[in-house]
């Protein structure tokens, strides 16, 4: 059984997304599992077990080509957003077409997630493993999403890193999506009470804002496979470093759609920590963190 798995949205999603592949092999060994996403999120995927193929989304006559030639029994829509993917499936005549109840979706579907996402204290990797209902593989906690470098890219990742005897602490400064991060100005207060305290801390992202030089997503996975931990808000590289096995601390505010029980990073070795008091808005209130309430939690992460 071939199945596409579409997520045309951010990295992050694309990351907590990762146990909808493994929970189709675990179920049926012999699937073969592809997947849509953004040409900026694609390199992630390279040398993963179990992915048939990557195809890069690009224009609507491009999707329709690819339904028309893949071959597919079941396209999954996790990317809600970009209905285009379910009504080109069904043009192509696949034959199961998983959306959520969004738009023309509900038209073009066979079938339809009618489950809401917001307030129900679901993670978002349960919320997308729900699209397996058709073949009742939906229960149960989602797996942790591992991610692959190869030895080079591990050892380039270090020498970007260089060293000085301290463990190093990669800084991901702020998110790209709508939670809450600390502003720069906070992490100039940290950064010194983190250096203090035996860490090396090191910005990684985004590029324009630390003192490495620019390197491609790969590049950027090599260098969080190398730190001790990484710390930030929940975005793109801090779900990369938490599927790379690295420790993970992840500093996130109070919106209850964009709390930890549905965006904490998924990981073996993963701390969240939320600024106290009501939030004002979605960056400047979490300067309201003291920096040093960092240090217990990443002591506990170097055991």
């Amino acid at each position: 059984m071939r199945f596409l798995l579409s997520r045309t949205d951010a990295l992050g999603d694309l990351i907590v997304s990762l146990p909808v592949m493994e929970r189709i092999h675990s179920r049926l060994p012999e699937a073969e599992v592809h997947w849509l996403v953004q040409p900026a999120t694609a390199p992630a995927l390279a040398g993963l077990a179990g992915v048939a193929g990557v195809h890069l989304r690009a224009g609507d006559r491009e999707l329709g080509e690819l339904m028309a030639a893949g071959g597919f029994d079941a396209v999954l829509n996790l990317a809600h957003r970009d209905p285009q993917v379910v009504t080109a499936a069904r043009l192509a005549g696949v034959p199961i077409r998983v959306a959520r109840s969004r738009g023309r979706q509900i038209w073009q579907a066979s079938h339809v997630l009618w489950q809401g996402r917001y307030a129900s204290g679901r993670h978002e990797a349960v919320n997308a493993l729900a699209f397996l209902s058709p073949w009742g593989w939906q229960g149960g906690a989602p797996a942790l999403p591992e991610l692959v470098l190869s030895e080079a890219e591990r050892a380039q990742g270090r020498a970007d890193l260089g060293g000085d005897g301290r463990p190093v602490l990669g800084l991901v400064l702020r998110g790209s999506g709508s939670g809450a991060y600390p502003s720069r100005d906070w992490w100039d207060r940290a950064v010194p009470v983190l250096a203090a305290a035996g860490w090396r801390p090191l910005a990684l992202s985004p590029p324009e804002e630390g003192p490495l030089a620019p390197t491609d997503l790969r590049g950027l996975m090599g260098r969080l496979g190398a730190c001790a931990a990484v710390a930030g808000p929940s975005t793109g590289p801090v779900h990369l470093a938490a599927a790379l096995g690295v420790p993970v601390l992840c500093l996130m505010g109070l919106r209850p759609h964009h709390g930890p029980d549905r965006w904490a990073p998924l990981g073996r070795r993963v701390q969240v920590l939320q600024y106290p008091g009501p939030e004002a808005d979605l960056a400047g209130g979490m300067d309201r963190l003291d920096p040093a309430a960092l240090l217990p939690h990443l002591a506990r992460l170097r055991r």
